[in-house]
């Protein structure tokens, strides 16, 4: 809709896209760098508000600069808001189920995904403009986001304030491990950036496919998600390094069927699920593996994590559209699946992971 609303190519589209993860990185260098002093209510509350305020921007957007900004703003919101729940769980959850809980917020997206394409496909039905959709959107995060400033605790959390903070040395975030972890989120980043800014476009070009295919895309991707829920058992009963390749498997099996048969229904259920599946079942383990890296500050810990997996989503979906510019969107999504198995297999034998 942005696309022939807009006029926009697909460069145009890529460093848009790239542009909105850039304001997901300005927001998570904040928190990396203030989480530990100000606790996780005033992030995730300052996220909420930045969320509202883009997607009301996109919905009222006349041209494709405000559209950019609106874009730009909304998409912060995982910048500001990711990380700190980190810090939320080490603070009011028992140890045992922690690794569960932060899968489950993680996978919290996938409800997200499978609303916003049942609306989508509502929109169609009814002929509903896209604009409807957004200030339902925005409705959405202000409410949660009230729901949050109440529910997240606020300020620090127990040490000593002369106890050390060691976020402001970045030499405290190298140790054994860590290396593989950032380079599996920059990865990771790279290729989901990629998807999520391409697959439906993607598949609404190839003109094999009525409309309601992207709806349905986003909803297969969202029922699919659920499994991240069971990301943190699935850790502790295979290992980190399995479930690492397993994730990184279904991401290839994302590029590899989209760039090879675009245009048939099967391959949008599996694609679909694929890209649901590796996507919160990666963002949850990420999540869990930065906790048990870092667990004396896991939110800044996991900012740091979450700064490579943000400029991978910028460098994704800019270099990645640039390619597809010129060899076309099945080549690129060629080569990102093959990014995505290619992780696996380094995964499968990094014995730091054991």
């Amino acid at each position: 809709d942005f696309r022939r609303e807009f006029g926009l190519s697909t460069e145009v589209s890529g460093v848009i896209a790239g542009g909105s993860y850039g304001g997901y990185l300005v927001a998570l260098s904040l928190v990396g760098l203030f989480a530990a002093r100000f606790g996780p209510r005033l992030f995730v509350t300052a996220g909420g508000i930045s969320a509202t305020t883009g997607m009301i921007l996109v919905a009222i957007a006349p041209n494709a600069p405000l559209l950019a900004t609106g874009l730009i703003l909304a998409a912060s919101y995982a910048g500001w808001s990711w990380s700190p729940y980190n810090d939320a769980v080490e603070r009011e959850v028992p140890s045992r189920l922690r690794g569960r809980v932060l899968s489950a917020i993680s996978t919290g997206t996938t409800f997200g995904l499978a609303m916003a394409g049942l609306i989508a496909l509502a929109a169609g039905v009814w002929g509903l403009p896209w604009r409807a959709a957004w200030l339902g959107f925005a409705a959405a995060a202000l409410a949660v986001t009230a729901w949050n400033a109440r529910a997240l605790p606020g300020g620090t959390q127990g040490p000593e304030p002369s106890a050390p903070q060691h976020g402001a040395d970045p030499g405290w975030l190298l140790r054994p491990g860590s290396v593989v972890l950032f380079g599996v989120a920059l990865s990771f980043g790279v290729v989901s950036g990629f998807y999520w800014s391409f697959a439906v476009d993607f598949i609404s070009r190839s003109g094999a496919l009525p409309p309601e295919a992207g709806p349905v895309f986003y909803i297969a991707l969202g029922i699919a998600g659920f499994v991240g829920l069971l990301t943190g058992d699935a850790i502790a009963r295979f290992g980190l390094r399995s479930t690492l390749a397993a994730c990184f498997i279904f991401l290839g099996v994302v590029g590899l069927s989209l760039g090879l048969a675009p245009a048939a229904w099967a391959v949008v259920g599996v694609s679909a699920a694929s890209l649901g599946a590796g996507i919160m079942c990666t963002s949850a383990l990420l999540s869990v593996w930065s906790s048990l890296l870092f667990p004396e500050q896991p939110s800044t810990g996991f900012s740091a994590v979450l700064l490579f997996l943000g400029i991978g989503t910028i460098v994704g979906p800019v270099a990645l559209g640039t390619f597809a510019g010129r060899s076309g969107l099945d080549a690129a999504f060629l080569v990102a699946g093959a990014l995505a198995l290619l992780t696996a297999l380094v995964a499968a034998l990094a014995r730091t992971l054991e």
